[in-house]
C-alpha cells in the first residue's frame, strides 16, 4: 500500500496521547462512612470492573476511529504495478495519409481509430499528439478532442526517423516521466521503419487498425502521347496492388461532359494501358474516372488542356524572304522578318523564338535585347555569316565563346545526336547511313552540347542552355543542309521547345514553377480559383508571361483557373495527389523487436490501462472510522 500524502502519517504519533491519559488517570475518591459496608462493597467491586471494561472499549474505538480518519487524509492507495507509481507521459501519433481510407466495417480506419480515442483519452493523463501535417502539444483532454474532431486526411508522410525526433523534443521536456511514443497507423514502407529499433528514451507501440489485405485500383499517371491539329492522344496507366479479375470501367470527362468511356482488361499485379482519342481543344477541367471500392483518393485524376498559342518567331536577316517561313507556318507559328536596320524591338520583346540569320554586324542595342529576352526565357538561333569577325561580344554575352578558328575545307555533317532532348521522338529508328549533307566553310566552337556533327567531331549545331549556334552558313552557296531532310525535324523542334506548355496536370505539395502566358500589371496579381477556393501563388512578372511557384501552398487536388480577378484571360491548371499511398505495401509489425503490438486504440488502452490502475482506499478508511465512531456511541449509551 502506498499514500498520496505520507508526511500525514506522522499524526498517529498523536495517538499515545489519549493512551497516557487511559493508564495514568488522576482521580480522587470521597468517603462516605455506612453502618452496613458488606453489601457496597459488592457493588463497589462489580461498578469498577464494568467501568474499566468500558473505558477500555471507548478508548480503542476512538483510536481506531482516530487511526482511520489519519489514514483516509494520507490517502493510500494500491498500484496495479510498479508502472502505476511513474508519471507517464504519451506522445500519440495519428497517421491520417491517403492509406487510411481503407474501409473497417461502415467506416475507414483513420475515423474508427478517431472514435477509440475520443472514448479512451482521459482526462486526468497527458497526452501529446502528431499527425502527417499537425502537432498538437500542450493541449488539455478536452481540446485535444475538439481538435481530432476535425482532422483531415493529407498528402504528406512523415518518415519514422523524424517522427522519432519530433518525440525526443516532445519528451525532452518532461526528463522525469516514462516516456510513451504510440504509433496509430496501417504502416506502410514508405514511414521507412528499420527492422529493429534501438529505442532506450522511450517505449514504442504500434496499433494496427486495418487488416493490410485491400485490393486497391488507381490511375497512376496519365500524359499525351501524340497531337495534332485536330486530334489528342491521351494515354493512361492503371496500376493495381494485387491481381483483379474484374475489368474496370475508365472514364475521361471535361466538367460533366463525358469524353470517353472504356472497360480494362483484368489487371495484373503491374499495370494496364488504355489510350482515349480525344479531340483537339480546350478541356479546362479535365477528370479521369474509375470505379473502385479500393481507396478513393486515386480514382480520380484531374487534367486540364489550354488552346496551343503560336510560338512568336522573330527573324533578323539581310533577306526578307528565308527558308524559315517554310518551316514556321500558321497556326502553330506567327513569324516576322526584320532587316538589321528595321528591327521592331517590341515585337522582339515579345517573341518566343529569335533568330539571327547570316548578320555580318551585330548592333549592341540587339545584343543587349537578345540578353534581355534570353534571361525572361525566349529561344535564340544563331546562324553565322561568312565573315563571322564581330561574333565575339554576342558569343561571349550568351555563353559561347569567341570562333577559336575557320575552316574553308569542306566537310559532311554526318553524326546525329539521338539521345539529344531536341532529336527525341524524332525518328522511328537511329541511323548513321543517310545522304549527308556538307558545308564548305565552318567555324571552330569550343563550348556547347552537340546536337549535329562533323566527321571530324566537331560541333555543326550546339546547343547551350536555350542558345542554338550553327557554326556554318546555311546559305544555297556555302551548304546544302536546307535541302536535306534534317533541316525540318531541327527547326521545327527548336520552335516547339520554345514556347513551355503547361503540363496536363501538376502534384500537390511540391514545388511547381510554372510559366503563364499572361500579361499582368505591376501592380496587379494572379489567383487561383477553384470553386469557394482563391489562392494567391507566389509570382513574378516578366513581358509576355507571368510566372508562378507553388511552393509552400496547400493546395487540394482538383481543376484551377489562373486568372486576374478584373480581367478575361485565364488559364487552366490542374493538381492531383502524388500516388505513392496507392502502393499497399505494409510492414510487417509482428516481426520487429522492441515493440510492443496491438491490433486497435480501443485493445491498446484497456490493457496499458490496467497496468496504470491505482485502487484508492481514502473512502474505505471514512467509512471505517464512521463505523467506529457509531460503535463508540453505542458503548458510550448502552453499555453499563
Amino acid at each position: 500500500m502506498y499514500f498520496q500524502h505520507p508526511e500525514l502519517l506522522y499524526a498517529l504519533f498523536l495517538l499515545i496521547i489519549p493512551l497516557i491519559i487511559h493508564l495514568f488517570r488522576l482521580r480522587k475518591f470521597q468517603k462516605e462512612e455506612f453502618t452496613n459496608v458488606k453489601f457496597l462493597k459488592k457493588v463497589i467491586q462489580e461498578t469498577r470492573k464494568s467501568s474499566k471494561l468500558k473505558k477500555l472499549l471507548i478508548l480503542i474505538t476512538r483510536l481506531l476511529l482516530l487511526s482511520c480518519l489519519i489514514l483516509a487524509f494520507a490517502q493510500p492507495f494500491i498500484p496495479a504495478s510498479e508502472k502505476a507509481l511513474i508519471e507517464t507521459m504519451r506522445l500519440v501519433y495519428l497517421d491520417n495519409s491517403f492509406s487510411m481510407q481503407a474501409t473497417s466495417g461502415e467506416t475507414n480506419i483513420f475515423r474508427k481509430s478517431i472514435n477509440q480515442l475520443l472514448e479512451n483519452l482521459e482526462p486526468g493523463n497527458s497526452y501529446g499528439f502528431i499527425t502527417n501535417d499537425e502537432e498538437f502539444f500542450n493541449y488539455s483532454v478536452p481540446e485535444l478532442k475538439k481538435e481530432l474532431q476535425n482532422l483531415d486526411l493529407t498528402s504528406e508522410v512523415l518518415e519514422f526517423k523524424n517522427l522519432q525526433l519530433k518525440a525526443k523534443n516532445y519528451f525532452k521536456k518532461h526528463p522525469g516521466a516514462k516516456h510513451e511514443l504510440i504509433l496509430v497507423s496501417d504502416f506502410q514502407k514508405n514511414l521507412n521503419i528499420p527492422d529493429e529499433i534501438l529505442e532506450d528514451e522511450m517505449d514504442l507501440y504500434f496499433i494496427n487498425p486495418g487488416d493490410n489485405d485491400l485490393t486497391n485500383i488507381s490511375i497512376d499517371t496519365a500524359y499525351i502521347s501524340k497531337s495534332d491539329p485536330q486530334n489528342i492522344q491521351l494515354d493512361l496507366r492503371i496500376s493495381a496492388n494485387q491481381p483483379w479479375k474484374n475489368p474496370v470501367t475508365v472514364s475521361v470527362y471535361n466538367n460533366e461532359k463525358l469524353l470517353g468511356r472504356k472497360m480494362t482488361e483484368p489487371i495484373g499485379k503491374s499495370s494496364a494501358e488504355l489510350r482515349f482519342l480525344l479531340q483537339n481543344g480546350k478541356i479546362d477541367k479535365g477528370k479521369i474516372q474509375i470505379e473502385d471500392s479500393g481507396l478513393p483518393y486515386d480514382n480520380r485524376l484531374y487534367f486540364s488542356i489550354n488552346p496551343k498559342q503560336a510560338v512568336k518567331v522573330v527573324v533578323v536577316s539581310p533577306n526578307n524572304e528565308t527558308f524559315l517561313d517554310r518551316i514556321y507556318t500558321n497556326p502553330e507559328f506567327s513569324i516576322s522578318n526584320y532587316g538589321p536596320s528595321q528591327i521592331d524591338y517590341n515585337q522582339l520583346s515579345e517573341a518566343n523564338l529569335i533568330v539571327l540569320n547570316e548578320l555580318e554586324n551585330i548592333p549592341g542595342s540587339l545584343i543587349n535585347n537578345i540578353s534581355t529576352r534570353k534571361q525572361n526565357g525566349a529561344s535564340l538561333i544563331i546562324i553565322p555569316a561568312t565573315n563571322a569577325e564581330d561574333y565575339g561580344t554576342l558569343l561571349n554575352t550568351i555563353g559561347f565563346t569567341n570562333f577559336t578558328g575557320k575552316s574553308d575545307s569542306e566537310k559532311l555533317i554526318t553524326e546525329i545526336k539521338f539521345e539529344h532532348p531536341l532529336m527525341a521522338g524524332v525518328f522511328e529508328k537511329r541511323t548513321g547511313n543517310f545522304d549527308y549533307p556538307k558545308v564548305k566553310t565552318s567555324f571552330v566552337q569550343m563550348r556547347g552540347n552537340p546536337i549535329l556533327q562533323f566527321q571530324d567531331k566537331s560541333g555543326f549545331l550546339l546547343q547551350l542552355d536555350n542558345t542554338y549556334l550553327f557554326t556554318a552558313p546555311l546559305n544555297s552557296e556555302n551548304s546544302n543542309f536546307i535541302n536535306s531532310p534534317l533541316i525540318v525535324p531541327v527547326f521545327y523542334q527548336i520552335g516547339l521547345r520554345s514556347l513551355k506548355n503547361n503540363q496536363l496536370y501538376y502534384q500537390t505539395n511540391v514545388e511547381n514553377v510554372i510559366d503563364l502566358p499572361l500579361q499582368v500589371g505591376a501592380d496587379q496579381v494572379v489567383h487561383m480559383m477553384n470553386n469557394d477556393l482563391n489562392l494567391i501563388p507566389r509570382q513574378q512578372n516578366f513581358d509576355s508571361y507571368v510566372q508562378i511557384n507553388t511552393s509552400q501552398m496547400d493546395i487540394e487536388a482538383g481543376n484551377y483557373i489562373v486568372k486576374q480577378e478584373k480581367s478575361s484571360e485565364e488559364v487552366s491548371l490542374s493538381f492531383n495527389y502524388d500516388r505513392k499511398e496507392s502502393d499497399l505495401t505494409f510492414l510487417q509489425t509482428n516481426t520487429l523487436k522492441n515493440v510492443q503490438v496491438y491490433s486497435s486504440v480501443s485493445d491498446f488502452f484497456s490493457k496499458t490501462n490496467a497496468t496504470l490502475e491505482i485502487t484508492l482506499l481514502w473512502k474505505w478508511f471514512v467509512i471505517f472510522a464512521m463505523v467506529f465512531l457509531a460503535i463508540e456511541m453505542l458503548l458510550i449509551k448502552f453499555f453499563k
